[in-house]
């Protein structure tokens, strides 16, 4: 298992098979909101959210990815997001994000979405071995 942090190098090379850990700190100590993107290598394709994670509650893998995508929660600033058995189509550039939330929580309240903030990007590419 590889685990990537802010100190190494984001592009990486995996075999078909292999796990990799991703590893994201957040800029801001205010914003209680990370997000994982991930921007397939395929033409055409478009960027797709992973996951959502709120301070002090479960990290929420979206729809379709949990086979093999998992997600630590928020611990301190950071997040985590690992890929188990990673097949070839996982390749591409995978987007940390974090964002803050502010407003009433009171019935009829506006709520602001502060734009998140741009956090590192992994690029993942993987290969197929012959055999």
């Amino acid at each position: 298992m590889v685990s990537l942090g802010t100190s190494i190098s984001p592009d990486m090379v995996i075999k078909e098979g292999e796990s990799v850990n991703l590893e994201c700190s957040n800029k801001k100590s205010s914003n209680k909101y990370m997000y994982w993107y991930l921007l397939p290598s395929e033409k055409n394709s478009s960027l797709t959210q992973l996951v959502c994670a709120v301070e002090g509650a479960n990290a929420v893998v979206e729809k379709g990815f949990e086979s093999h995508f998992k997600s630590s929660n928020i611990k301190g600033d950071s997040i985590t997001l690992s890929i188990e058995h990673a097949f070839l189509n996982d390749s591409g550039t995978y987007y940390c994000a974090e964002s803050d939330h502010s407003g009433e929580t009171a019935e009829g309240a506006e709520y602001k979405l502060v734009p998140a903030q741009p956090g590192p990007a992994f690029h993942l590419w993987l290969l197929h071995e012959a055999g």
